[in-house]
C-alpha cells in the first residue's frame, strides 16, 4: 500500500476543523491512535476505521479512500 502523507494531513486538518483528533477517532473505533494513523496514511486497512473517519468528516469511505473502493464494486450508500 502506498503511503499518502498529503491525505493524512488533510484528514487531520479536516478533523481539527470539527474539533476532533485522531485520538478521538481511535477512541470511537476502540483502537490505538497509531492504528488510525496507519489507516489514514495508507499503511493498513480497516473498514471500521475508514467508516468512522468518513462519518466524522461527513463523507463516504469511497470518497475518502477511492483507491480502496473500486468504482465497479456496486452498492451506493
Amino acid at each position: 500500500m502506498a503511503i499518502d502523507r498529503e491525505r493524512h494531513a488533510r484528514i487531520r486538518y479536516e478533523l481539527s476543523l470539527r474539533g476532533l483528533t485522531l485520538a478521538e477517532i481511535a477512541k470511537r473505533a476502540g483502537v490505538s491512535i497509531s492504528s488510525v494513523s496507519a489507516v489514514s496514511l495508507g499503511k493498513s486497512r480497516s473498514a471500521r476505521v475508514e467508516m468512522i473517519l468518513a462519518h466524522a468528516l461527513e463523507t463516504l469511505p469511497e470518497a475518502l479512500f477511492p483507491e480502496r473502493y473500486p468504482a465497479d464494486s456496486g452498492g451506493n450508500r
